[in-house]
């Protein structure tokens, strides 16, 4: 990630760019937010507050498409709410997703419910889960987003918008 900005940030010293506190962001044009990302009502699970802030090039897929629309025509210093329902963002929680392992399967060490892991796929790569439960010596692994279900609610504010010229 950090290699993708800082590619994109070179290319806007390197093409120029155009500087306006009356631009809006819309599609192609790099954008720099702080925010807040609240679940379960008031729960503060990511935040940018006293660090950088975000910076995306809207349209891209960079964030998750229902933000990037709440975002959609906002000019620098605007403050808003945004909240996605779940199936605007990471979809309700799917049972499938939860699997039942053997203890002696798992990572070595002491297994906790609410532990994120990371075991080994079906193709052999990485996958994170979260521990569910553990009854006996199984335990139950959740393979879903850890914000699936979740109503997320971002508190955002717009700190600079620029126009790239390529």
């Amino acid at each position: 990630m950090k290699k993708v900005m800082t590619v994109l940030i070179l290319s806007v010293f390197l093409c120029g760019s155009a500087y306006s506190d009356d631009l809006a962001v819309a599609d192609n044009r790099i954008v720099s937010i702080d925010y807040t990302l609240y679940i379960d009502a008031n729960k503060v699970v990511e935040t940018t507050l006293g660090k950088q802030p975000l910076t995306y090039v809207q349209g891209k897929g960079q964030l998750l498409k229902t933000l990037e629309d709440g975002l959609r025509g906002m000019k620098k210093g605007q403050k808003k709410s945004i909240i996605l329902k779940p199936e605007d963002a990471y979809g309700e929680s799917k049972k499938d997703f939860f699997v039942k392992m053997p203890l002696e399967k798992l990572p070595e060490g002491s297994i906790k419910v609410g532990e994120l892991l990371t075991v080994t796929g079906a193709e052999g790569k990485p996958v994170k889960c979260r521990v569910h439960k553990i009854k006996g010596d199984i335990a139950t692994l959740d393979f879903n987003h850890p914000f699936a279900g979740k109503t997320l609610r971002y508190r955002v504010k717009v700190v600079d918008v620029k126009d790239v010229r390529f």
